[in-house]
C-alpha cells in the first residue's frame, strides 16, 4: 500500500518541460506590446483626450505624417522584437534583446515622468520589469553543450 501512495506522489507531479530562452524572450517582447496597447487605450478615457485627437493632437504634438510615422516605428520596435527573439541567430539575438531592452526602459522612464495617471505609472512599471526580465534572460543565454562523441 504504501508503494501506491509512493508511485502516486511521482506520478501527480505537473510536468514541467524545457522552454527556450528565445521562446521565453520573444514572450516577453508581447507581453511589453500588451502594455503599450491598453496603456494607450486607457489614455483615451482620460478627461478632453479624445477632444485633443479630434483637434489634430497626438503623442508628439500636432499630428503630421512624420509624427505618426515616428509613433509607428517606435512602437513597432517591440512588435518585431517578438519576432527577432525567436529568428535571429543566438549571439545576434542576445545581444539586440540587450540594447534595445534597456533603451526603452531609459525612454520609458523619461516619458513617466510627465504623466501623473497611476494607470501609467503601474504599466510602466510592469513595462520595466518585464524589460529587465528580457535583459536577465538574454545576459544568461545558455552556452551550447560540446559533447566529445
Amino acid at each position: 500500500m504504501s508503494n501506491k501512495k509512493e508511485t502516486r506522489k511521482i506520478t501527480d507531479r505537473l510536468a514541467d518541460p524545457y522552454v527556450n530562452v528565445k521562446i521565453k524572450i520573444s514572450a516577453l517582447w508581447a507581453s511589453v506590446v500588451f502594455c503599450y496597447i491598453y496603456g494607450d487605450f486607457f489614455g483615451l478615457f482620460r478627461t478632453g483626450k479624445i477632444e485633443r485627437i479630434i483637434d489634430g493632437y497626438g503623442p508628439f504634438g500636432t499630428v503630421t505624417q512624420g509624427s505618426l510615422l515616428s509613433v509607428a516605428i517606435i512602437t513597432s520596435i517591440p512588435c518585431v522584437m517578438v519576432a527577432l527573439s525567436l529568428m535571429l541567430k543566438p549571439n545576434i539575438s542576445r545581444w539586440l534583446n540587450i540594447i534595445v531592452a534597456t533603451i526603452f526602459i531609459i525612454f520609458l522612464g523619461a516619458t513617466m515622468l510627465i504623466s501623473s495617471w497611476y494607470f501609467y505609472f503601474y504599466l510602466g512599471f510592469i513595462e520595466i520589469l518585464l524589460k529587465l526580465m528580457i535583459i536577465w534572460l538574454a545576459w544568461q543565454w545558455p552556452l551550447e553543450d560540446h559533447k566529445d562523441t
